[in-house]
């Protein structure tokens, strides 16, 4: 039976997502674990900063396993052992939808409400914190929404005569190419230009390209070997399709897709969030060059362009919901050197601001943009020589920290290619046996978490 205190539970949906290799997996992690190692005595305490937790109102948390059958839980003591391990290392990412919940016991802020909650002898309540994680390009996903088949068709072949493009497309391109669209449908035929069209997506994801459409094909998650993902953009398509040829079956399988997975997926996952974070890899896309840098974003631009709808409303068109609060964070802030975090976090802004035709990020006042590290991977030091700030950290068969100059962030954007002198390391986790029952160091994680629940724990 519920008691009283479990019917005012509060439950909150927190929506993390990020493209490839933003680091959702590492973010939601060192979220989980720091909530659930949170220790009020310790001096250099993870959470510090975290508001509930510097003014002592946050009692606990408690990780739950039983609210959620039939989606797959977010591995966290899989992710947990893989960076506390003997030999720690980043974990595997998560490849479709999870969820996990954590409850999190608080003493109520002093205030009028406090003093009648007292009196009912509620002094403490509990935020059900339910933590949705989903593929960053299931979000590039939603545009599809408002195009045909025919628009989506020419702009994907456009986009695959760009830059790397062409040659990662060749093969795929070379079979659709031996049939018009008017001729027969042929499911055979279509399962293997689907092949075709998929190893291309992976290609680019593999050269650092972002912006890929439809994202199912990268993350089927349930639907692996679905009819529903056998199609691709096809060439020289007429305004109409006759009945029966390739040109009519891909477009109802397009259809179907949009329908029966981009919007079913929003309507099911996404229409009840209440709070979302975006992860943005911002470092990684500025060492891999103009080219990849320029297709990440393409792909925020449309994250954005799906936020048209405005202040206090993103997304809620799908089922009448409202996110209340977006934050879009810089992921891998301890990659550079303390004085460039907050050129990190200018830099990200700056580009969300163009990018952002809608005005969503200059005009709202529920966005924010943070530079962070989820788990802090590195040590801030000086060279002797010329006092210059320096990185201590392991890199990939290292057993010791590495001293590592990782250069300037540019200040505005685009950036200039031509004197650009960043690189980014791939700093791996130390091992550290004071993580696992400590929690885990961070940039601005307390900061993000005042952001996205603070007002939620009073």
């Amino acid at each position: 039976m519920k008691t009283l205190d479990d019917l005012l539970a509060r439950r909150l949906y927190l929506g993390v997502t990020g493209l490839s290799r933003a680091g959702k997996t590492v973010f939601v992690t060192s979220l989980i674990h720091n909530l659930l190692r949170a220790d009020p005595a310790a001096e250099e305490s993870p959470l510090r900063g975290f508001d509930p937790f510097d003014d002592g109102r946050l009692v606990g948390a408690v990780l739950r396993h039983d609210t959620n059958a039939t989606v797959p839980e977010f591995p966290y003591r899989k992710a947990l052992d893989a960076l506390t391990g003997e030999s720690p290392h980043w974990p595997e990412p998560t490849r479709g939808i999870s969820r996990i919940r954590i409850d999190l016991r608080f003493r109520r802020a002093q205030g009028l409400t406090t003093s009648a909650a007292a009196r009912l002898g509620l002094t403490e309540g509990t935020l059900q914190l339910e933590i949705v994680d989903y593929p960053g390009e299931w979000l590039v996903d939603l545009p599809l929404l408002g195009t045909t088949f025919e628009d989506w068709s020419r702009a994907m072949l456009a986009q695959a005569e760009r830059g790397r493009r062409p040659e990662l497309a060749r093969e795929w391109r070379a079979f659709v190419a031996e049939r018009t669209p008017d001729s027969e449908h042929d499911e055979e035929w279509a399962e293997r230009a689907a092949a075709l069209y998929t190893d291309y997506l992976h290609a680019c994801a593999e050269a650092r390209l972002r912006f890929l459409q439809p994202g199912r094909f990268l993350h089927p998650a349930d639907l692996r070997g679905a009819s529903v993902l056998r199609f691709c953009p096809l060439p020289d398509l007429p305004a109409s399709p006759q009945p029966g040829t390739l040109h009519a079956a891909f477009r109802d399988k397009f259809r179907d897709y949009q329908e029966k997975v981009v919007r079913t997926f929003y309507r099911r996952h996404f229409a009840g969030l209440d709070r979302q974070i975006v992860l943005v890899d911002t470092l990684t896309a500025l060492n891999d060059g103009p080219e990849a840098f320029d297709d990440m974003s393409e792909a925020l631009a449309s994250i954005l362009h799906s936020f048209r709808h405005g202040r206090n409303s993103l997304l809620g068109w799908l089922m009448g919901r409202r996110i209340s609060r977006v934050m879009f964070a810089a992921t891998k802030a301890d990659h550079v050197i303390r004085g460039d975090r907050l050129h990190l976090e200018n830099l990200t802004r700056r580009m969300l601001h163009v990018l952002d035709e809608s005005n969503l990020i200059k005009t709202a006042a529920d966005v924010d943009v943070q530079a962070i590290a989820a788990i802090r991977a590195t040590r801030d030091t000086r060279r002797t020589d010329n006092g210059r700030e320096i990185l201590l950290g392991r890199r990939p068969d290292d057993s010791d920290e590495t001293p590592m100059e990782p250069g300037a962030i540019p200040l505005d954007f685009p950036p200039d290619w031509a004197a650009l002198n960043y690189r980014y390391w791939d700093f791996q986790p130390r091992p550290d046996p004071a993580w696992r029952h400590g929690g885990f160091p961070n940039i601005r994680l307390p900061e993000v978490l005042n952001f996205l629940i603070g007002e939620d724990l009073r």
